[in-house]
């Protein structure tokens, strides 16, 4: 049994505190504890790594449970899977759209594919559970999924701790599909960029009606691209960085109404370039950018990410 992730608020309102795991072993009867005054996710497992080695150095491995037959329940289980539990809320409508994963029930196995996991193998160690056979290194000797039981709210399984929803192949191709749309056009505003930036100091290629067109995307995309970079630099120490009143935190959310605003400023001008003498081709692509931006746009907006003030 495992407990971990904590985070208490001070008198002042800001988050305080830090990070603390329990766990035991009852067959062994030995078990740990131990807590960090802080938010650093990294010292916190290389803690609890060194811990765990320690006091299991002197144990006996586990015997690999032979591997039994597969259920006829497991058939029904194939689909498409999105997580349903996620640790961090405010990161959920990432974690959503990352873990999405097919599922199949091929031969004696359960195939699972999804983002960085092809095909992954899971073999039945009896009912509904399951052990993952990695392709490299030795093969885990606990299960590490299971096949809920089907109730009113839908059908789930669980994998090291996440809880995945079966959801229709349709809503799940859409979701992957209007993904990789928005991802292919950020990277196109991206590379597009010094282009544009080109053609802007050229005399001889300034085009004063395309100025809007090419602006205000890449204003949007560098806007999300700051987001992403302010979360990188506090990945060690999200709490103090972005659990309180900090200038990480006030840039967050400043960075979500810019891309939000500049978003809906390249639908305008896309809207007003119809009257102006604009170059088909960069008309058309702009408006597929702006497509893209909007569809981000609104689904931030949906899991209210615009305007987002971590410190409350």
């Amino acid at each position: 049994m495992i407990f971990d992730g904590f985070a208490y608020r001070g008198h002042d309102g800001g988050v305080q505190g830090g990070l603390t795991q329990v766990a035991y072993m009852p067959q062994y009867g030995v078990g740990y504890f131990y807590s960090i005054n802080g938010g650093s996710g990294q010292a916190f497992e290389r803690i609890g790594k060194a811990i765990r080695a320690y006091i299991t150095r002197d144990l006996p491995k586990p015997v690999l449970p032979a591997v039994a037959s597969l259920s006829s329940n497991a058939v029904p289980y194939s689909g498409w899977y999105e997580p349903v539990s996620p640790r961090f809320q405010f990161v959920y409508f990432l974690e959503r759209l990352l873990g999405i994963g097919l599922v199949r029930a091929k031969d004696s196995e359960l195939l699972l594919t999804r983002l960085g996991q092809r095909n992954a193998v899971f073999l039945p160690v009896g009912g509904n559970q399951f052990r993952y056979m990695p392709p490299k290194g030795p093969p885990e000797p606990v299960p590490t999924l299971e096949l809920l039981p089907l109730n009113e709210e839908g059908q789930f399984l669980q994998i090291l701790g996440t809880t995945l929803k079966r959801i229709p192949a349709w809503m799940a191709l859409i979701e992957i599909t209007l993904t990789a749309f928005v991802l292919l056009s950020i990277v196109s505003i991206l590379a597009y960029a010094p282009f544009w930036i080109a053609g802007g100091i050229s005399k001889k290629r300034r085009r004063p009606a395309e100025r809007q067109l090419r602006l205000w995307p890449l204003v949007a995309v560098l806007c999300m691209m700051s987001m992403v970079v302010i979360f990188m630099l506090g990945s060690d120490d999200l709490i103090s960085r972005l659990g309180n009143l900090t200038l990480s935190s006030v840039a967050l959310c400043a960075l979500t109404v810019a891309f939000a605003a500049s978003s809906l400023a390249s639908a305008y001008a896309v809207w007003a370039a119809r009257r102006r003498a604009v170059r088909h081709g960069v008309y058309s692509y702009s408006v597929v950018a702006t497509l893209a931006l909007l569809i981000a746009t609104a689904y931030f907006a949906y899991w209210h990410i615009i305007g987002l003030r971590t410190w409350t």
